[in-house]
């Protein structure tokens, strides 16, 4: 556990970071700037209502790390499977329907998302 030595104001700061992370991972779904702008406004107002939700008292470091429990792996995700969501985005821009989703596909993301989410549980 990398995160024994951390107070409060660390989980705060990382899930700050946590939840930008996802901002951004958000925001570079949908090709139009408005939507890019709503998704992720979205994610931070959601970020600051359960930060302003949870407050400060008992059992605040342990939602604090189940929230970055929940939003990095996200973010990491998207980042890993930037170029099959490229490649995607790029069909429906020239008009071509998006590839399907096999099971093959489903199957890789949840080993992935499951690897991510076992990997960041070990570190905190």
């Amino acid at each position: 556990m990398l995160s024994q030595h951390f107070t409060p104001a660390h989980w705060w700061i990382a899930a700050c970071l946590s939840g930008l992370a996802l901002a951004a991972a958000v925001a570079s779904l949908p090709s139009q700037p408005r939507s890019r702008l709503i998704a992720g406004a979205t994610v931070v107002l959601v970020t600051a209502f359960y930060c302003v939700a949870r407050g400060r008292g008992e059992g605040t470091e342990q939602a604090l790390q189940l929230y970055i429990l929940g939003t990095l792996p996200l973010a990491i995700l998207r980042w890993v499977f930037g170029g099959w969501l490229r490649r995607q985005s790029e069909l429906a821009r020239a008009g071509q329907p998006p590839q399907e989703v096999k099971g093959r596909h489903t199957a890789l993301f949840m080993g992935a998302f499951v690897a991510v989410v076992a990997a960041i549980a070990v570190l905190l």
